[in-house]
């Protein structure tokens, strides 16, 4: 396997870009003590300290947005999201970024949304304080970080639901597979079924931050969601979004591993609450792509051709007007030339000067076990070995 430090713990006096900042106080008590055992409490009591703090300053937002309740609690969720899917590290970001330019259309979820879901909608003011608990750019790919970029809708189910969510597992990695029932939340799975009150409780987290977010952008606004892990969920979400349409993102297998254990050394370890094994980080990356996998393809095939639209990664790199224009003319989005494409220009403009990571090849011995372990991703999508 490659030389990495992707198992190292986060120093203990770390506080920075962890995903449950903002937190209420009883879901945080409640994750920990679920999880007490998954958690070297020596080497977390600064963090662990830290997250209780600023839960008391959310359980006040959250009430101070509770008060809206009554208002948001009217909103109707519309029934047609777009949904952005794909395993992490295919480039779901980068068509995330690129189609939320279409302000006209789309209402999407901002970081500082996902990361304070329980007082987004009254404590905007507050997002230039909180940007210093995070970096300007992300650990893993050096792309711009703030609190207004588009962000992952599950960063926020995840906290709502006191960590029902597979990103939980990225905390409490040395027990990561009791978080993969989260993946599918289907009841009758054969490996990994999950409980009728693990669904609701996904559910109602969900649920709540989509109403607060469509209350907040308006009703006249398409929803444009971007989590990898709902690429395992497709048919749970087209069940609650009859007309959702879906974008999957494809990107050669070699690439993608490269790329998550990339993310694994620069991003995980500042996360953890106990420092896992490198063969525990590896397997959590090659499950993770198995389940995703296999579930897409099972449920992708009940799909209308006119709900769903696979974009490459190498594509989109490679020609990313010529790509978002075809992926409009398959949706019957007409007004392309007035509503991105000038915008798109400048994006590109400015990506001008971005510098990508650069990998070394993999090693023959970890090509195998790519191989194997990812086989039904290259066959499915045409990827050579």
């Amino acid at each position: 396997m490659p030389a990495i430090a992707i198992a190292r713990a986060a120093p203990w006096w770390h506080v920075k870009n962890h995903p449950t900042s903002g937190i209420a106080p009883w879901r945080l008590m409640e994750m920990l003590w679920r999880h007490r055992d998954a958690i070297d409490w020596t080497r977390s009591m600064v963090r662990v300290g830290f997250l209780a703090t600023l839960s008391m300053v959310n359980a006040v937002w959250a009430l101070v947005d509770g008060a809206l309740w009554v208002r948001w609690r009217r909103t109707r969720i519309r029934d047609d999201p777009v949904f952005i899917i794909g395993h992490p590290r295919t480039g779901t970001t980068h068509a995330h970024n690129t189609l939320a330019m279409d302000e006209g259309r789309f209402g999407t979820c901002t970081t500082f949304d996902v990361g304070f879901p329980n007082g987004f909608l009254t404590s905007e003011w507050t997002k230039g304080a909180l940007e210093l608990m995070m970096d300007e750019t992300r650990p893993m790919d050096n792309m711009e970080l703030t609190m207004s970029s588009p962000q992952e809708d599950e960063l926020a189910t995840n906290i709502l639901s006191g960590g029902a969510s597979p990103y939980a597992a990225i905390m409490f990695m040395t027990e990561e597979e009791r978080f993969r029932k989260f993946y599918e939340l289907r009841e009758d799975h054969e490996e990994y079924p999950i409980e009728p009150s693990e669904l609701k409780r996904w559910k109602s987290a969900f649920l709540t931050f989509v109403k607060k977010l469509q209350y907040k952008r308006g009703e006249d606004k398409r929803l444009l969601l971007k989590s990898p892990v709902h690429t395992a969920r497709v048919r749970l979400l087209r069940e609650m979004f009859p007309r959702a349409s879906f974008i999957f993102m494809s990107r050669h297998p070699y690439d993608v591993f490269r790329s998550a254990v990339n993310m694994a050394d620069k991003y995980y370890w500042q996360c953890y609450f106990k420092e896992p094994t490198v063969a525990q980080v590896l397997e959590f990356i090659l499950k993770q792509g198995e389940i995703l996998h296999d579930a897409y393809i099972r449920d992708a095939a009940e799909l209308p051709a006119e709900a769903l639209y696979e974009i490459r990664f190498e594509d989109l790199d490679a020609n990313l007007e010529g790509t978002m224009r075809k992926l409009y003319e398959h949706f019957g989005w007409d007004d392309f030339e007035d509503a991105l494409a000038p915008k798109l220009r400048d994006y590109s403009e400015s990506l001008r000067n971005f510098k990508k990571n650069s990998f070394s090849e993999l090693d023959e011995e970890t090509k195998k076990i790519v191989q194997r372990r990812w086989a039904r991703w290259f066959t499915d999508l045409n990827y050579k070995t």
